[in-house]
Order: structure tokens, then sequence, then C-alpha cells
């Protein structure tokens, strides 16, 4: 049983989850605006959803070498900014399986700012809190 409200938000995090772990680029592609700012502990820049979309499997497969083998949601807070734009913060619980150590479950933590469309919500601005790739 998930403990997340039921809510269009949780709803999307909860799909963008399964785009996640069935590494479809073009799914995953379908959660962003066609230009959108990433930032993270080194930095802010913005990024253009083709350039995503083609870096995405090699970050996937970067992420699998090292043992990651799920990412699922742990916890959404919400806050609205007005009718069409939420701030969404999410902390995701990630499965490290390296081969000939210990599973480790690890949190990461991130903040959304989501966009409303016609089409549904797109991610307009994604911050992670840490360094996923110093972590595992």
């Amino acid at each position: 049983m998930n403990p997340l409200a039921k809510s269009p938000i949780s709803d999307f995090f909860l799909a963008y989850e399964e785009a996640i772990q069935t590494d479809s680029n073009a799914d995953l592609g379908t959660y962003y605006h066609q230009s959108f700012l990433f930032g993270g502990p080194h930095g802010a820049q913005p990024v253009k959803l083709e350039d995503f979309i083609r870096i995405v499997p090699k970050m996937s497969a970067d992420a699998r070498s090292k043992g990651l083998t799920s990412t699922r949601l742990k916890s959404l807070e919400t806050i609205p900014l007005d009718g069409k734009y939420t701030i969404a913060r999410v902390v995701w619980d990630i499965t490290v399986e390296p081969l000939g150590a210990p599973v480790r479950h690890l949190d990461t933590s991130a903040t959304y700012t989501l966009m409303a469309t016609e089409a549904g919500h797109r991610i307009i601005s994604q911050i992670d809190h840490q360094d996923l790739s110093g972590m595992i």
C-alpha cells in the first residue's frame, strides 16, 4: 500500500517512477517541458528536452553498472504556487546492489517545479540535493 495521498501530483510522480524503472527515453521525456532547468550540488544549467533524451541511456547504463536496481517514490510534499505551478519536494528510495557488496537503500531528495499544461504536468525545473553518482 502506498503511503502517499492520492492527488494529480502524486499520480504524476508514480507514473514518472514507472518511466524511470523502464528506461524508456520517450516515456521519460513526456514528463519534462521542452526546456527545463536542472540543478545539483555543482550548479545549474538549462537543458533542452532532446538533449536530455539523448543522454538518459548513458546515465541509466552508468547507474546500473554501479549497482542501481530501483528507484521508488518514498515521500512527496507539494506547495501550490498558483493554479498553474506547483513545487514538489520528493524523497526517492534507491536500491543499490553492487556486485560482491551488500544491498543498500539510500534516500535521495529533489525539488521539482511542475507546470500544468493541457497535456498534463511537466517538469520545468529539477534540483537534485545530492550528487547521485557520488552516492552509489
